[in-house]
């Protein structure tokens, strides 16, 4: 009889309730602030409020691949003869590499691991998960559960606007003159997954216009798919969550909506802590 675990790496942990199945485990990237290390487990969200205000150097790394193999002997010696893995895009960290290398090093032949990295992150991916996680529990068989894997992650969306241009600096993803312009003249970016990158796609001038925007994936997903889950985000900007969610819930009340306040550390040391957005999976 097949018995299957789910593994993910924590900056999908943005929903409490995923941490409440037995079959779930996590490999744990870290945060390095001042040259101290933390596992994300480590830090809460009113710690990261606290470094952002600051003037912190932070940088983040990846799990090892000694971190995966010891996880997949865990499912082994639990019993588990089948383990999906599913992590952050391959693009934006090296987690889905340390899984690989650690699938090669693992021995134990009687235990399947299929490892995969949509191209999506955090909140985009625990979106989906949650929805896998229900049909694990069902004892679902894992031919089938790789089914809704990929029927899921076939088309993710993950899209947002943050209101802190310094950050997207320090990742690379402006210049300075840019993030210096963008800050002044109070640009809000909306940012977005696209082939597993964060990409800065558009620059608005109102939250307004960020909205119409998402808005605009709503009405796409919502047209083209049956099954439609939307995770929105909102941190430090609930009046837009709440508006994001009253949108979807008047027009398209077949779609399964979460609201979430949270990221992981590693996306708060990326992306900061002021912002809005949505991630969708559908099929």
């Amino acid at each position: 009889m097949e018995k299957i675990g789910l593994l993910i790496d924590s900056t999908t942990l943005t929903r409490k309730e995923i941490s409440d199945y037995e079959f779930i485990k996590t490999a744990y990237l870290k945060v390095i602030i001042d040259q101290k290390e933390y596992l994300e487990k480590e830090l809460t969200k009113e710690d990261m409020e606290k470094y952002l205000a600051g003037s912190h150097k932070m940088l983040t790394s990846q799990p090892s691949p000694q971190n995966f193999l010891d996880l997949y002997h865990e499912f082994k010696n639990e019993g588990y003869t089948h383990v999906l893995v599913v992590v952050l895009a391959e693009k934006i960290s090296g987690t889905y590499q340390s899984a690989m290398i650690a699938k090669t090093m693992f021995e134990e032949s009687t235990m399947e691991i299929s490892i995969h990295s949509p191209h999506t992150a955090s909140f985009g991916i625990a979106n989906g998960i949650s929805v896998i996680a229900e049909k694990i529990k069902a004892k679902t068989a894992f031919s089938e559960v790789l089914d809704l894997y990929y029927k899921l992650f076939r088309e993710p969306l993950v899209t947002f606007t943050i209101s802190d241009l310094m950050h997207l600096l320090k990742g690379g993803r402006l210049n300075k003159v840019q993030a210096l312009i963008g800050t002044v003249l109070k640009i809000k970016p909306i940012i977005e997954m696209i082939d597993g990158k964060l990409e800065l796609v558009k620059k608005t001038r109102t939250n307004n216009a960020c909205y119409d925007l998402f808005v605009e994936k709503i009405e796409y997903y919502t047209n083209k798919y049956d099954n439609v889950y939307i995770d929105i985000i909102d941190l430090h900007a609930e009046e837009w969550g709440q508006k994001l969610e009253d949108y979807v819930k008047k027009n398209h009340p077949k779609a399964i909506i979460r609201r979430t306040n949270y990221v992981s550390p590693v996306f708060f040391v990326h992306l900061g802590n002021k912002g809005f957005g949505i991630a969708i999976v559908a099929y």
